[in-house]
C-alpha cells in the first residue's frame, strides 16, 4: 500500500509539472497507454447503458447524486452535508449512501441510522463518519454496490429520499437529478484521462448533469475559464457556482471550536492528507497564518503512530505554535495517541456555499421531494 500510495503521489506531482519538466512528461507519456485502453472500457461501458443492454434499477424514493467527473477535491462530502441539510429542513428523511473508500468493508454498513453513529473509522470510512458526525438525522450507509446499499437504507432505517456521495458513474442506480462538481482550478482534470490525467470519464459526460456546479469559484478568473470550459461540453445545462467557507477551529484534543482568530499571526504546522493540499495551505495564509511548513500525506492516508510521532518532532523542529489539519484527517488522527503532538492541534472546519445559482437548485429540490406532512 506504502508503494502505492508513493507512486499515486508522484504522479499527481508529474501531472502539475508537466510540461515544465521533462521527466514529468515522459512518466505521463508512459501512462498514456494505459489512459487509451480505460478509456475504451469507459467508452463501451457508456455505450452499454446509453443502449439499455447494462440494467438501471430504480428505487421507490427519489434519488439525488452529487459527482463529478474527475477524481480530486472538487468538494463532494461538503456540498453532500448541505443538500442533506436542505433537505431535513424540508422535513425529509435523508439518507446519504456513499461507496465508503478505504473503509473496512465494501459490503453494506450502516454507519449510521440517523440516531447513533455505529461505526468509526477505519471500520467506517473517513468521509462516511464525518458526515453522521455533522448530520444527526441522517443515515449514512457505505458499500460497493450502491443499488443494494439503496435496498438495505429502505430496510433497515426510515428513508424518504437518497443523496448518492461521489455517484455520477454508478449508472446501474437511476437518479432523479445528478449534480455534477467541477473545480474552477483544473475544471477538466488535465484534459487526459486516468491515470495519465484525472478524468474519469471523456468531458463530453457533463451532457448528463441536471445542473453542473462550479467549485472553488472565488479562485480568481479560474471560474469563468471553468465555464467555458463546461459550455464545449455541455451548452445547456445549469451552471452554478460555490465556494469553501472556513467557519472555525475545532481542538483535536477537546473537540471545542475556536474562532479563526486564533490563526493570526501563528507560526504553524500544517498537515492534510487531502487531494487538493495546495487549497488547504493557501487558505491558512488568507486567514493570516504564517505556514512554516506543510506536511502532505496522500489522499485518504491511514494515520499511523510514526506518522503521528513524525508530526509532533517536525512541529517542535519547525518551531510552530500549532499544528492545523483538516476535518477528514482530524477523524484519522483522533484514534491515535494524540499525546505524542505536544503542540497544540486544530482542525479547519469548512462550509459549502452556493454563491450563485441557489434559487435554482432549490427549485430543483422542490420538484424532486414533496414538502412532508410532519
Amino acid at each position: 500500500m506504502k508503494g502505492i500510495e508513493a507512486l499515486s503521489t508522484w504522479t499527481l506531482r508529474c501531472m502539475a509539472a508537466a510540461p515544465e519538466q521533462w521527466t514529468a512528461q515522459a512518466w505521463l507519456t508512459c501512462l498514456r497507454p494505459i489512459s487509451h485502453v480505460y478509456g475504451a472500457a469507459v467508452s463501451l461501458r457508456t455505450a452499454l447503458f446509453t443502449s439499455g443492454l447494462a440494467g438501471t434499477h430504480r428505487l421507490p424514493v427519489p434519488v439525488l447524486s452529487v459527482g463529478n467527473i474527475s477524481v480530486g477535491g472538487s468538494g463532494k462530502t461538503p456540498c453532500v452535508e448541505m443538500l442533506a441539510g436542505r433537505l431535513r429542513e424540508r422535513g425529509q428523511q435523508v439518507v446519504i449512501v456513499s461507496r465508503g473508500y478505504r473503509s473496512g468493508s465494501m459490503k453494506p454498513a450502516v454507519v449510521s441510522d440517523g440516531k447513533s453513529v455505529r461505526y468509526k473509522p477505519p471500520v467506517a470510512a473517513d468521509e462516511a463518519y464525518l458526515l453522521a458526525q455533522h448530520l444527526p438525522g441522517v443515515a449514512v450507509l457505505t458499500g460497493a454496490d450502491r443499488y443494494r446499499v439503496g435496498e438495505v437504507a429502505i430496510e433497515q432505517v426510515a428513508c424518504g429520499v437518497i443523496i448518492l456521495d461521489d455517484g455520477f458513474q454508478h449508472r446501474r442506480l437511476h437518479r432523479d437529478l445528478d449534480i455534477v462538481l467541477v473545480d474552477a482550478v483544473n475544471p477538466l482534470g488535465y484534459g487526459r484521462l486516468l491515470p495519465s490525467g484525472l478524468l474519469r470519464e471523456p468531458p463530453e459526460a457533463l451532457e448528463r448533469a441536471d445542473i453542473v456546479v462550479v467549485t472553488n469559484a472565488d479562485a480568481g478568473r479560474d471560474a469563468d475559464s471553468a465555464i467555458r470550459a463546461i459550455r464545449q461540453y455541455a451548452p445547456a445545462a445549469p451552471i452554478a457556482r460555490a465556494v469553501h467557507r472556513p467557519i472555525s477551529l475545532i481542538d483535536v484534543r477537546s473537540e471545542d471550536r475556536v474562532g479563526l482568530e486564533r490563526l493570526t499571526g501563528q507560526r504553524l504546522l500544517a498537515v492534510s492528507g487531502i487531494a487538493n493540499p495546495s487549497r488547504f495551505e493557501a487558505m491558512l495564509g488568507r486567514l493570516g497564518a504564517r505556514v512554516a511548513a506543510h506536511r502532505i500525506f496522500p489522499d485518504h492516508h491511514r494515520y499511523t503512530p510514526a506518522d503521528l510521532e513524525f508530526i509532533g518532532r517536525a512541529a517542535k523542529d519547525g518551531g510552530a505554535s500549532m499544528v492545523v489539519t483538516t476535518e477528514k484527517d482530524m477523524v484519522k488522527l483522533a484514534y491515535l495517541d494524540i499525546a505524542q503532538v505536544d503542540t497544540p492541534l486544530y482542525a479547519l472546519s469548512i462550509s459549502f456555499e452556493l454563491v450563485e445559482g441557489a434559487d435554482l437548485l432549490e427549485a430543483m429540490l422542490s420538484r424532486l421531494v414533496q414538502p412532508s406532512a410532519s
